[in-house]
């Protein structure tokens, strides 16, 4: 068996709320919110026993901010970080060729993305109408196949859907 946790990243915001001239939307920071959310979410998955063997994420600034949040918190080597650009905007295409390229020796794998792709791609392996990942929502998945590259075809069940401010 494999386990799956796909993260949305952590809340983010121009400072003053608006953008300085010439910005791209892959430089917007996260808010103060937004890094105590990862902090908290990741001690979360870490009482969970939860914590992944592999952390891919999106190098976007906002995405790649949470996943080093959370690597600290998880005492996760910054450097063994994958950086994926695909995770950036991605469709349901690049989500699962980015798991099934992945080495079986890995049996948990993370991934750090975007809406509404993340949430798009949670709903299309459960049949639980997942309306909305929320900032730094994290949702664990049990995948009943020991070689990644089986990822799409194997029987998949949600473990865990956990976010900030869940009761």
């Amino acid at each position: 068996m494999k386990t799956l946790l796909l993260i949305r990243y952590a809340k983010a915001d121009w400072p003053n709320g608006e953008p300085p001239p010439q910005a791209s939307d892959r430089d917007r920071p996260l808010t103060t919110k937004g890094e105590s959310d990862a902090r908290q979410m990741a001690k979360r998955v870490q009482q969970l026993k939860a914590v992944p063997e592999l952390l891919i994420s999106s190098p976007v600034l906002r995405a790649a901010t949470t996943a080093r949040i959370m690597a600290d918190e998880w005492q996760y080597p910054e450097d063994r970080i994958l950086w994926q650009s695909r995770l950036y905007q991605a469709e349901l295409t690049d989500f699962i060729e980015t798991i099934t390229a992945q080495p079986d020796t890995y049996k948990s794998l993370a991934l750090v993305s975007h809406n509404p792709g993340i949430t798009f791609f949670a709903n299309a392996l459960t049949t639980y109408n997942i309306q909305h990942i929320p900032t730094c929502g994290v949702i664990a998945f049990h995948v009943q196949t020991n070689e990644w590259k089986r990822f799409w075809q194997a029987e998949k069940k949600i473990w865990f859907f956990e976010y900030p401010g869940k009761q």
